[in-house]
């Protein structure tokens, strides 16, 4: 019996290096098709099994991908983080600093976002994601509303790339920013003092036509109704209409302030960004 076990124990320990790169294309098809949690679990195995395998720190990025797909954004930044910091002379140490400065811009966090991919430039001169970096990099800059500074590594960027897939990313981004930039902004003010006046021009003032004209019929139906209501004395009428009328009236002032916010925001710039570094991540 013990001769079996032994044998057992020494056919194990000579067969774990076969096994090895099969864990970790497990992970990958387990990511592949939005398995996080199986993902995850095959890279704790091939860490628990390989200590010192040489597919280590692959599987680290591997892990920290699958948690930040999976929703788990700050597990997944210390991972990159902790294999940035392990292995930054090689390989996968560049690739983990590179993707813990995407993670971050596609979380929103341009500021620490902006500051990764400074140290990768400053560590990685001549990195193999340099191109890729670079891109993410001017987005960064235009989330931080760097505009000028933007505009400028943009054309830069499409005068200069390598990368055609690349390029032709930027130059669509580059009509965007530019549209963005072109947009005429509205003024706060002149939406709420429209909207004392004319109940639904805020909506109006920023091309929600249908939604203004709405907003001052209901306005101005209920204010009639409650008016017919005080010529008639019909108490319950009057109180029922005035109130529902100065409801849809304050609604209209509220969304005077709200719809200009909206209309000026980059949301709509900062949408584009993410789903552009999302197709790439």
């Amino acid at each position: 019996m013990k001769k079996i076990i032994l044998l057992m124990i020494y056919s194990i320990v000579l067969m774990r290096p076969l096994f090895a790169d099969p864990l970790i294309d497990l992970s990958k098809t387990f990511l592949a098709n939005k398995e996080y949690y199986h993902a995850i679990t095959e890279c704790m195995r091939y860490q628990y099994c390989f200590p010192d395998g040489k597919h280590y720190p692959e599987s680290m990025l591997i892990m920290a991908h699958a948690y930040f797909l999976g929703g788990n954004y700050y597990r997944a930044t210390d991972i990159a983080h902790d294999c940035y910091q392990k292995f930054s002379s090689t390989q996968w140490g560049q690739q983990a600093l590179y993707n813990l400065a995407t993670m971050r811009l596609l979380e929103g966090s341009a500021f620490f976002a902006y500051r990764n991919f400074q140290e990768y430039f400053s560590m990685y001169p001549d990195g193999s994601l340099k191109e890729q970096a670079t891109l993410n990099f001017i987005y960064t800059e235009v989330m931080l509303h760097y505009y000028s500074d933007a505009q400028k590594d943009l054309q830069r960027y499409i005068a200069t790339g390598n990368n055609q897939e690349l390029r032709n990313e930027a130059i669509t981004f580059a009509k965007t920013f530019d549209d963005y930039q072109k947009k005429p902004k509205k003024l706060v003010w002149l939406s709420v003092a429209g909207s004392l006046v004319f109940p639904g021009f805020g909506h109006m003032y920023t091309g929600n036509y249908t939604t203004g004209i709405l907003s001052f019929a209901s306005t101005a139906l209920c204010a009639a109704l409650a008016y017919r209501g005080l010529k008639h004395d019909n108490t319950f009428q009057l109180v029922f209409f005035g109130l529902a009328g100065f409801t849809f009236y304050q609604y209209s002032l509220v969304s005077a302030v709200v719809n200009v916010y909206e209309y000026n925001s980059d949301k709509q710039l900062k949408d584009a960004i993410k789903l552009s570094v999302m197709k790439r991540f």
